[in-house]
Parts: structure tokens; C-alpha cells; sequence
């Protein structure tokens, strides 16, 4: 089994130029691409390699790396100083998302875990908030220690349209804003989205309608 990152495209709002990647993992599963069954099977170590070889075939000009763990990944006390080192081997400024996905972890682990990361340069995204766990009270928890917050439309469609989700866009852009956050959007799929967005002034766009996600290849790599 081989592993690699795919990453899709962030664009900042207000030039609309790229800016960064989001890295999402995939392994190898009978010739084709897909989200790992277990991502807990990789190790810190391993996923830091990758992480530092990937980012080493990019353009050093981009501003930001977001990358996803989990909650038990995320207070694994083994990623910390491995990202820290990727960090200081690269300009650009390497972005924990916390995903929504419960795993039954302490809050108080999660809070620390968040205040580690600051301490080592290490900048903290909340992902796909008001779903899963990525609820209020955790919002609330690590505030102190999170400079972004994602909103990701593509959860709750098709079930519910742009007009259904404005009271929930509203409420977290207006708390990014009052908490001095980032507020990322993802999930945008035509230029209608973006027209009809636009009023929430997110930061960062990311979504079919600007790139869908490519297979970073390490070079030389025989998954190219």
C-alpha cells in the first residue's frame, strides 16, 4: 500500500489568488486512490516524512499547508515536535485542522494539545465547524489557541440550499469576526456560490469551483 497527499486549492477572497493547499491523505487500494480506512495505522513519524517531502516539490511563495488530524491524532504527543521540525525547514506556515470526527478525547487533552501546537509556531484550524464534534463548546475551549475557523457547505447539502444555511454562516462569520479569526469557506461549487457568499467576506475559498484535490507526487515517484 502506498500512501500520498492530494491537496485542492485555497484562494484568498479578496485577490482570489492561490495561496495554499489543503493536503488530504489517500492510499493505494486495488490500482486506484482512496480516504484511508484507519488513519490512526500511520504513524506520526511517517506522516511528518510525507508531510516534509510533499511540501518540499511546491512553491516555496505560498503562504499556507493545512493538513487534518483526527482528535486522537491531534493530542498524539508525537506530532507535535515532528511538525515543528517540518515547520522549520519551510517558509511557509504549516496549518493543524482539527476534523470534526469525535474520538472520545478528553477535552482537556484537546486544549493542552492546541496550546502545544501555538507554542511550537504551529497554527490551529478548526474544520467543518457546527458539525460532529466541532461543536460550540469545544469552539469555546480552544479559542485561545485556534486562528481559523472552516465552514464546509458541501456537509449539509444537498438536504439543505445556500438561503437554509445563511443563519448558520452568519453565526460563525460574525464569531470570527468578534474573535479576531480567520473564517474559511469550502465546499464552493459554481460562480453563484461565490456571488451569493460574498456577503459572508470569508477569508479563504476552497471547493470544486476553484480546484478539486490532485496527487501531489513526490519526484520521481512511481504514483505519478
Amino acid at each position: 500500500m502506498m500512501i500520498r497527499f492530494f491537496g485542492q486549492p485555497k484562494f484568498d477572497c479578496r485577490t482570489q489568488k492561490l495561496i495554499g493547499y489543503e493536503f488530504l491523505l489517500r492510499e493505494t487500494y486495488k490500482g486506484c486512490w482512496r480516504l484511508p480506512t484507519q488513519f490512526q495505522q500511520f504513524s506520526a513519524n511517517t506522516l511528518s516524512q510525507l508531510l516534509c517531502q510533499t511540501i518540499q516539490t511546491l512553491p516555496q511563495d505560498l503562504v499556507l499547508i493545512s493538513f487534518n488530524l483526527n482528535q486522537a491524532q491531534f493530542v498524539e504527543p508525537a506530532f507535535q515536535p515532528l511538525l515543528a521540525q517540518v515547520q522549520a525547514q519551510t517558509k511557509i506556515q504549516l496549518y493543524v485542522e482539527l476534523t470534526e470526527q469525535p474520538t472520545a478525547t478528553p477535552m482537556a487533552a484537546l486544549i493542552q494539545a492546541a496550546a502545544d501546537f501555538q507554542q511550537a509556531g504551529l497554527k490551529v484550524c478548526l474544520d467543518d465547524v457546527g458539525t460532529g464534534a466541532n461543536q460550540l463548546a469545544l469552539v469555546a475551549a480552544l479559542a485561545p489557541y485556534v486562528v481559523e475557523y472552516k465552514f464546509a457547505l458541501q456537509n449539509f447539502r444537498p438536504a439543505m440550499d445556500l438561503a437554509s444555511l445563511a443563519p448558520r454562516l452568519r453565526f460563525w462569520r460574525e464569531l470570527a469576526r468578534r474573535q479576531h479569526k480567520a473564517f474559511a469557506v469550502e465546499g464552493f461549487e459554481s460562480a453563484a456560490d461565490l456571488a451569493a457568499l460574498n456577503q459572508y467576506a470569508p477569508t479563504i475559498l476552497q471547493g470544486y469551483y476553484f480546484g478539486k484535490p490532485r496527487l501531489l507526487a513526490l519526484p520521481d515517484d512511481p504514483a505519478a
